[in-house]
């Protein structure tokens, strides 16, 4: 028989085993403890990069990760958009996307264009349950060495 054990039960389980008189309770859903995965992060990008009017049927257009190591930015899974070229010379760079982990926040790194549109939304909140402060989004724009939008358009910088 096999049993499945839910992550408080195994951290319950782990304590007791181990001596240690220590409780503690699983996160709750979207506590901010859940951090998307690549798979996640690419979806969101794909559903940008439709925003953007990008072909992503055009079987010369890829979606590639930059994390390929470590992270390209810490604490963001970040993707370049490519167009190969049909003839002899450089492939186009389409967009470089960075996907905020926590909160599912979508930069386009080069332009520091921050996306919210109604469809990002539902799925960011789908994915991770959290929305992203003002506060927050600050951080964000100078984590990726962006500078703040000029006084009185901050629609400037958000598609």
């Amino acid at each position: 028989m096999r049993y499945r054990l839910t992550a408080a039960a195994a951290v319950l389980f782990l304590a007791v085993n181990s001596g240690t008189a220590m409780m503690t309770a699983a996160p709750a859903p979207h506590s901010g403890a859940h951090r998307l995965n690549s798979s996640q992060a690419q979806k969101i990008v794909r559903l940008v990069a439709q925003h953007d009017n990008i072909d992503l049927s055009d079987t010369h257009v890829e979606v590639n990760s930059l994390d390929l190591m470590s992270p390209f930015i810490p604490g963001y899974a970040s993707f370049i958009l490519i167009r190969e070229a049909m003839t002899p010379g450089p492939d186009e760079t389409l967009h470089r996307y960075a996907v905020n982990r926590r909160t599912g926040d979508v930069w386009e790194m080069t332009l520091c264009t921050r996306y919210d549109f109604p469809a990002l939304a539902k799925m960011q909140q789908a994915m991770t349950g959290e929305v992203a402060t003002a506060a927050e989004i600050a951080v964000e724009r100078q984590q990726l060495g962006c500078s703040a939008p000029k006084s009185g358009s901050p629609a400037a910088s958000t598609l």
